[in-house]
């Protein structure tokens, strides 16, 4: 099978876990938001921006964003805009670094950074699409403080951690299958 065509099977493999994750997993962290739900869907995307780097990882998140719209569609667009934008930034930040430090010492930085990234990002996000969702602005402030930005750092630790152990066995059983 040729290079691009094995990158693009495994990236469809990716997403397809993804997926099924983001869909089977949610476990609510915080009883003050239950909507507010984990789902470890971002570890096959970190992976695969691990593996192929940025520029993948961001067309995959994609495809899971899309995915989620057709999926979760009570949610609607402003769900899998939320959904694209914590997974993306996540994503494209920690496989950025990762491209320059390939490294275990690497990988971690890049997933701390993504998480970080991922956090920082969602402030200014969640203060703009809470209010769409109902929450009145008087108190977003308060929810990005004490629910939604722990929340972030809870997911990315959570998602660093399974993406860091299982990285390199993943990406082997993955090449095993085309070889």
């Amino acid at each position: 099978m040729q290079t691009e065509t094995r990158q693009l099977v495994n990236m469809a493999v990716l997403v397809t876990a993804a997926t099924i994750l983001m869909v089977i997993v949610q476990i609510p962290l915080f009883p003050s938001a239950p909507f507010l739900k984990y789902d470890p869907s971002d570890i096959p995307l970190l992976i695969g921006g691990f593996w192929f780097g940025p520029l993948p990882g961001i067309i995959m998140v994609f495809m899971k964003a899309f995915f989620f719209l057709l999926i979760k569609g009570a949610e609607g667009p402003i769900g899998a805009f939320q959904n694209f934008m914590a997974s993306g930034s996540f994503v494209f930040f920690a496989s950025l670094y990762y491209q320059k430090a390939r490294t275990r010492r690497g990988a971690i930085v890049a997933l701390f950074l993504g998480s970080l990234a991922m956090t920082l990002i969602m402030i200014p996000t969640n203060y703009i699409v809470l209010p769409i969702w109902g929450i009145p602005k008087e108190i977003v402030p308060g929810f990005i403080l004490k629910i939604s930005t722990p929340f972030n750092l809870v997911k990315g630790l959570l998602s660093s951690i399974f993406t860091y152990l299982l990285y390199k066995r993943v990406k082997s059983i993955l090449e095993s299958l085309w070889s």
